[in-house]
């Protein structure tokens, strides 16, 4: 674990960065157990979005973690100013498929392994069903949430837990994604708290153990690939799915 060491310390800087300002966010909900009704704030976030160009340009382009991206992308375009065409991987753009050919059916295997965990798979028979207004849903699954998060999380903070040594192997790069994973799942910590409430973690408990498992197979395809947009499609395709169940199916 010592060779992680000197790479853990940015990640864990944009970690704390990322789950402080969540937390207050959050606090008036954990501290007072008042639960925190995620279907009537993300209805309440989407219609605001509609009513002029200044909530729809707050609601997408400074949603979720978008912030934070601009940080990075701002912080690493100063740092390889003289090596520009190195910054796709520093952003997890390259393409390195560890099992050659076999890289795509690998990815579409774990993806399924992932939906048929997640029991989401069903509700693809719904969505046409939908109304044409969930667009609005849509593209926020997309950007900032997919986005945004599958650039910080895999893009950025596990390439840089990864191994320098040049091994590539799933075994030997475990280590980086069980931390990026870690941290990952540490992020949605005080939304959940706000969800379930200090006093209820028996679902709390499962959530995060929920997205600790997408957090690994997200991990995992992303050291087969060395490439982020697998994990935004899957990660758009899950959370589009998952609200689509909060608001349309449950109220």
């Amino acid at each position: 674990m010592g060779r992680y060491l000197g790479d853990v310390v940015w990640p864990t800087i944009l970690l704390i960065a990322i789950v402080v300002p969540v937390f207050i966010t959050y606090e008036p909900y954990i501290m007072t157990n008042t639960h925190y009704d995620i279907a009537s704030s993300i209805t309440q976030m989407l219609s605001n979005a509609v009513k002029n160009p200044v909530n729809v340009l707050s609601t997408y382009l400074l949603g979720d973690l978008a912030p934070y991206l601009y940080v990075v992308l701002a912080v690493l375009l100063i740092i390889n100013r003289r090596r520009i065409h190195e910054l796709r991987n520093e952003l997890g753009l390259s393409w390195k498929p560890l099992f050659g050919v076999l890289t795509i059916p690998v990815i579409i295997a774990l993806a399924l392994i992932w939906f048929l965990i997640s029991g989401l798979i069903p509700l693809a028979i719904i969505i046409p069903q939908l109304p044409l207004t969930n667009i609005l849903l849509l593209t926020y699954t997309l950007y900032p949430i997919a986005i945004s998060e599958e650039f910080i999380f895999r893009g950025f903070i596990l390439s840089r837990l990864l191994p320098r040594s040049g091994a590539t192997g799933i075994i030997t790069t475990l280590p980086a994604v069980m931390i990026d994973t870690a941290y990952f799942t540490i992020t949605h910590v005080p939304v959940y708290l706000a969800v379930y409430g200090i006093n209820n973690l028996l679902p709390l408990i499962y959530t995060l153990g929920y997205i600790f498992i997408y957090g690994v197979i997200s991990g995992i395809i992303f050291v087969s690939t060395r490439n982020v947009i697998p994990d935004v499609i899957i990660h758009w395709i899950n959370d589009y799915l998952s609200i689509v169940i909060v608001v349309y199916l449950t109220h």
